[in-house]
């Protein structure tokens, strides 16, 4: 995985990022959306079963938790402080009332999005006809989490590279 350190805190990036998240869906906070976008193996899974694909669930179940392993060495590697973090230095108060049991660790790179790009990924090489449905289903477990200002639009970036080199990784091993 290449070394993306994230915009210095004190940047003008960064405070553009977060302004962008006060501004997200017109600063409107959708608890629903953004619930939708919590499970990310129960989104992948029900897109299966919708669509008639064989889905193995302790797979997939396995997968998204050996990557946890790696997440978390980057997330603390980096160190990133989280969107309400920095917004209550900058006295933001748009970030005060609203935080999820997930966004009591580093920020850098997004979890979430990481494990959707993963899952992605992985059902997109093996079902060709869904991927864009499937980097669809990954779009909006990221966007889920722009939307609850649990991270900066930096963070799921490269949430997203990451996901696809973990991907490429397990199918790489797979076929070995």
């Amino acid at each position: 995985i290449p070394h993306r350190p994230f915009p210095e805190n004190s940047s003008k990036e960064t405070q553009k990022e977060l302004q962008w998240l006060v501004n997200y869906n017109n600063g409107n906070i959708n608890k629903k959306f953004i619930e939708a976008g919590d499970n990310v193996t129960k989104i992948f899974e029900e897109y299966c079963k919708e669509n008639n694909l064989e889905y193995d669930k302790d797979y997939y179940k396995q997968v998204v938790h050996e990557s946890t392993k790696t997440i978390l060495s980057l997330k603390y590697y980096y160190n990133r402080p989280r969107p309400f973090q920095l917004a209550k230095f900058y006295g933001i108060k748009e970030f005060e009332n609203y935080a999820l049991p997930s966004m009591y660790t580093p920020s850098y790179p997004s979890g979430h999005s990481t494990q959707g790009y993963l899952m992605a990924e992985l059902l997109g090489r093996k079902y060709p006809k869904h991927y864009d449905n499937f980097q669809k289903l990954a779009n909006m477990i990221s966007h889920s989490r722009l939307m609850a200002r649990a991270h900066y639009p930096s963070d799921c970036k490269f949430g997203k590279e990451v996901g696809k080199q973990i991907a490429g990784k397990v199918i790489q091993k797979k076929n070995d």
